[in-house]
């Protein structure tokens, strides 16, 4: 697969009116970032929805928007997606932006995989860049979690499941600001190896050393030598590059190791999420030689604002046909 066919381009956050067409429907997760409230607010589309994600704990009562709002009552990312998409309607002759920024991962995921299970062909995905992160490295988006990882629902492989292959487990994780995720994550199963992906180059220069300095709190994972020896980048603004640097890790492992499967989890930026996602629905789900799976520790409340400011504006044309 060839991602670099892939078509992306940068925006400049003061002509996103002019920049971007006008789109039939605009879905984006409410936060109070400036940069979720200030892009909805500029790109022109007849339709503009505000998915509330119960992880936020926003008060219906007290929000106040003028604007449609999805207010799904679970976090579940199948009735996350089915509650947005029933008041939606068909999107099958409709222009689609979905603004990634304040998603939920789990749900962005699970979202994509739905639209190309309906035969949507194309949808131009949206990313606002932050000037900076309001505590650096110390930055936390996931308040709390029930501790529990699993795989998000469908986006999984046919595992293989005998003793002798339980021991050819590989995690691919993309690493962020949320140490005690890395570490939920790599403590999931007996990983073999685990093969770390770092956002370079990185959204703003400072920005990969604070991930890599917050990264080593996620305990002996980042501690052992596959951190070190294993370490792969991929740009953090990126989903199609993201999606190429994944695939040929896989080559990779599956040329070294022979069967096996293999655990994707994405714990960086929501492009890069989208790059794990499309290499998933490309070539992960049709893997012959073990299951790869996307997986995700269970956040069960997400900070409303961690950013300051918006650098730039990135669009994805993402073709699923």
């Amino acid at each position: 697969m060839d991602y670099s066919l892939f078509y992306k381009r940068d925006i400049d956050v003061s002509r996103i009116a002019v920049e971007l067409p006008q789109f039939d429907v605009l879905i984006s997760a409410y936060n109070t970032s400036d940069r979720v409230r200030d892009v909805f607010s500029a790109v022109q589309a007849k339709r503009k929805l505000w998915l509330m994600h119960p992880e936020y704990c926003f008060d219906r009562a007290n929000v106040g928007l003028m604007e449609e709002t999805i207010w799904p009552e679970s976090r579940n990312e199948i009735i996350q997606v089915d509650t947005l998409l029933a008041a939606i309607g068909p999107l099958d002759k409709c222009s689609i932006c979905i603004d990634l920024t304040g998603f939920m991962r789990h749900v962005l995921v699970f979202l994509i995989a739905k639209l190309e299970y309906l035969g949507i062909r194309e949808f131009t995905a949206i990313y606002s860049e932050p000037l900076v992160y309001k505590k650096r490295e110390d930055t936390a988006f996931s308040t709390t979690t029930s501790e529990r990882v699993g795989p998000i629902a469908g986006i999984r492989g046919r595992n293989r499941s005998s003793s002798a292959d339980q021991l050819s487990d590989h995690l691919i994780i993309s690493v962020g600001y949320d140490h005690k995720l890395i570490s939920q994550v790599a403590e999931y199963k007996n990983y073999t190896r685990v093969y770390p992906v770092f956002g370079f180059p990185s959204l703003a220069p400072d920005m990969y050393q604070q991930s890599a300095v917050s990264s080593y709190g996620s305990g002996a994972v980042a501690k052992g030598p596959d951190w070190y020896a294993n370490r792969r980048f991929a740009p953090a603004n990126d989903p199609f590059a993201t999606a190429d640097v994944v695939s040929r890790l896989v080559q990779e492992i599956d040329r070294a190791n022979g069967p096996g499967n293999i655990y994707l989890a994405p714990l960086a930026t929501k492009v890069q999420t989208l790059g794990f996602t499309i290499y998933w629905l490309f070539e992960g789900r049709r893997r012959q030689s073990g299951g790869v799976s996307l997986i995700l520790p269970e956040c069960l409340t997400y900070s409303t604002e961690t950013s300051e400011g918006v650098k730039r504006l990135w669009a994805y044309t993402v073709e699923l046909a």
